[in-house]
């Protein structure tokens, strides 16, 4: 049987006299399950009271379709940390949070925390839509386990900081969501709590009101608070925590240094977005050859051309020869065409081969051809590869298409193909625009350049 570890303060010491570190969550052998029995609603008025009559334990039974949200999960989290959540939807992160705040009850093992918590989970979710905010505000600081007297020494600097004093005197149903969120965020971040808790709830208004949440939060954790956080938004929790736990499934994955962990959980999902692309892709290419079959002919929608010149197969290659879906703004680019030869009459020096890049939404990003850039080549009889390259991408995040052609010199078509293919560009900045070149910044200090 495992030993079950407890918490320690930070007033025991070792045989040494050395502080021991201070555990503000201890989690042991925790596992979550969702289920409902099969062809029965989630909960009933009748069914929630007659469990209340069952004997034995309260386990899920083989008549009970389960959703396992949390496996096994052991941790702890030191005091004063900032920790933080990432993983796909549906990887446990918000259940997690759920659990540490009660709001669910674990199906086995334990939780244990040390300290008061501020949930910025579900922010305003108890509030009364018919209360003024006045009214809510001191409802809610009740709920967070502070006195009235504590609520009325804190009131104007909450409300202040949500910037509601104007309309806090009316009912929160006349509230803007903006508004409803900014009166949660200001009650919770008040309370003084020892544990943070916060789920993608940073866009509460406008980017000033953003920028002061960050203030506030970045004043607790100089306070020695601990700081766990749920985002899909990379980029913040490397700026702001010190480690990471990568979820999947319910199951830490991995968990370490931001850097880290993040680069991992990238490659994870590039690696895995890209198969899921060639399955689709291969998936796409059976349908239309069966639909080729039952139709004798062949879809023109997105091609078009004499074919006296084919072109066969279009991929983005990498330098080691594998096919890529995912790349980086600093990647090399390289698109390989293959091309067969199906007619004698036409003049193979007159051959030009062209490629496209254009965004999802349609936008020309670029498109060169062999005629523009002055390539001289000698064209094969039969067949062959024509090979396009990039020194470096330089697209930000988003999904590109690529078109491919080849023609005469008058623009006459061989083979036209719009959208051969498509390709997703992840980076680790917040880049906005198209296109992300290489760059640099120079500071002058006094009078500038001399």
């Amino acid at each position: 049987m495992q030993a079950v570890p407890r918490i320690e303060t930070a007033s025991e010491v070792d045989n040494q006299g050395v502080d021991r570190v201070e555990y503000v969550v201890d989690i042991v052998n925790l596992h979550k399950a969702f289920g409902r029995r099969r062809g029965s609603s989630y909960s009933t008025l009748k069914s929630s009271f007659l469990s209340w009559f069952s004997r034995g334990p309260r386990i899920l039974d083989s008549h009970i379709n389960q959703t396992v949200a949390i496996q096994d999960l052991t941790m702890r989290i030191p005091k004063g940390s900032s920790i933080g959540l990432i993983g796909r939807n549906g990887s446990g992160k918000s259940t997690f949070l759920k659990l540490l705040t009660g709001i669910y009850k674990p199906t086995s093992g334990r939780v244990s925390v040390n300290g008061s918590i501020a949930a910025l989970i579900e922010l305003g979710a108890g509030f009364h839509p018919d209360f003024t905010g006045r009214e809510n505000l001191f409802l809610a600081g009740a709920m967070h386990g502070l006195k009235r007297h504590e609520i009325e020494d804190k009131f104007d600097a909450i409300i202040a900081f949500a910037e509601l004093s104007e309309v806090i005197d009316e009912p929160v149903r006349t509230y803007s969501s903006g508004m409803f969120m900014r009166l949660g965020f200001s009650i919770a971040v008040h309370t003084d709590p020892d544990i943070l808790l916060i789920d993608e709830v940073l866009a509460v208004g406008d980017a000033g009101f953003v920028a002061k949440c960050k203030e506030r939060i970045g004043q607790l954790q100089k306070a020695g608070k601990t700081l766990i956080m749920v985002t899909h938004d990379l980029d913040s929790v490397e700026r702001w925590c010190d480690e990471v736990i990568w979820l999947d499934k319910g199951v830490v994955k991995d968990r370490g240094h931001p850097r880290r962990v993040i680069d991992a959980y990238r490659f994870f999902i590039e690696k895995e977005e890209e198969e899921v692309r060639m399955e689709t892709e291969k998936l796409q290419s059976t349908h239309d050859h069966l639909s080729e079959e039952r139709s004798g002919e062949t879809p023109t929608t997105e091609r078009w051309g004499s074919r006296e010149i084919e072109i066969t197969q279009v991929d983005i290659v990498t330098e080691e020869g594998r096919v890529a879906r995912v790349l980086h703004p600093d990647d090399e680019l390289m698109v390989a065409i293959d091309f067969s030869v199906n007619s004698r009459d036409i003049d193979l020096n007159d051959i030009v081969f062209g490629v496209g890049l254009t965004r999802a939404d349609g936008l020309q990003v670029f498109g060169s051809n062999t005629d523009i850039d002055r390539v001289e080549f000698g064209m094969p009889k039969d067949r062959g590869r024509v090979c396009f390259h990039l020194n470096r991408l330089g697209l930000v995040d988003g999904v590109y298409g690529i078109d491919v052609a080849v023609h005469s010199q008058t623009g006459y078509p061989f083979d036209y193909h719009k959208g051969a293919l498509h390709f997703s560009v992840r980076s680790d900045g917040r880049v906005v625009g198209v296109c992300s070149p290489e760059r640099s910044w120079q500071v002058f200090g006094g009078g500038g350049i001399e």
